[in-house]
C-alpha cells in the first residue's frame, strides 16, 4: 500500500472539516429528528469503517506468502 500517507491525510482533514459543516444554528439537537439522524449518521460511519476494515484485511491476506 504505497498512498497509506496520503488515505490518512485525506481522513484527517474530512474528519476536521465535517464539524464545521454541521456547526450551524439550525443544527438543533432538541428536535424530535435529531437522535434518529444522528443514529443513522453513525451507522454509516461505522458502515463504512467496516467496509475499510474488511477490503484492508482481505488485501493483507492476499499479499501474505502461503507457508
Amino acid at each position: 500500500m504505497t498512498n497509506t500517507p496520503t488515505i490518512w491525510l485525506t481522513l484527517a482533514t474530512s474528519l476536521m472539516a465535517s464539524s464545521q459543516v454541521m456547526a450551524h444554528e439550525g443544527h438543533d439537537h432538541s428536535h424530535w429528528t435529531s437522535e434518529p439522524i444522528h443514529l443513522i449518521t453513525a451507522l454509516a460511519v461505522a458502515g463504512v469503517a467496516l467496509v475499510i476494515g474488511i477490503t484492508l484485511f482481505r488485501r493483507h491476506n492476499k499479499t501474505q506468502p502461503e507457508k
